[in-house]
């Protein structure tokens, strides 16, 4: 896997050449590539599933959640595909 500032790097090309903002392109290439850590370990979890324990899981998934989803909302409202919609009705927009 290619590191994060290769990736990042890469990124703000393609949407520098789409004649995005610099800044905006900037965000929205740390937005993808802040939680690359992540996103090693879900991958992992998915190569490795068998061998991993309950603990395992839950510690994998409940950290790519509290930390990627907010970026992936973010860049997703940076390229201008709009705001995280509750398109499956569970409530993610409401205070639990």
């Amino acid at each position: 896997m290619e590191s994060k500032e290769f990736v990042r790097n890469k990124i703000v090309a393609a949407f520098t050449a789409n004649e995005l903002d610099s800044n905006i392109c900037e965000d929205i290439a740390f937005h993808m590539t802040d939680w690359k850590e992540d996103l090693e370990q879900l991958v992992g979890l998915y190569q490795n599933v068998d061998s991993l324990t309950d603990s395992g899981i839950r510690k994998v998934v409940i950290s790519f959640l509290a930390h990627a989803a907010n970026h992936i909302a973010a860049a997703k409202k940076l390229v201008g595909l709009g705001p995280i919609e509750d398109v499956f009705q569970v409530g993610v927009l409401r205070d639990d």
